[in-house]
């Protein structure tokens, strides 16, 4: 009989300290899961505000500095063009 009673006080004992990790293991996961959350929200916060930072980068392009760069891509083509000639030659 008292062989019996130490079993069982002995798996009391190991219940109830699985119980305890098992509550410690739930808070940790509880937390990670709230910084998940909260990271996610940072990282839609993040792509939201760089998709307007493109939109408003494009709505700030002038006429004048879109020229500009057509005026310079057409001089590079035609540098290039030369450069083809003097190639061939």
């Amino acid at each position: 009989m008292a062989d019996f009673e130490e079993k069982l006080h002995r798996l009391i004992y190991e219940y109830k300290q699985k119980e305890q990790r098992n509550r410690e293991l739930s808070t940790a996961l509880q937390e990670k899961e709230n910084t998940l959350c909260e990271l996610q929200q940072r990282l839609t916060a993040i792509e939201s505000n760089y998709t307007n930072l493109k939109h408003a980068r494009i709505l700030s392009l002038n006429n004048a500095a879109i020229e500009e760069t057509k005026d310079r891509i057409s001089r590079l083509v035609r540098e290039i063009d030369r450069c083809i000639e003097s190639l061939k030659k």
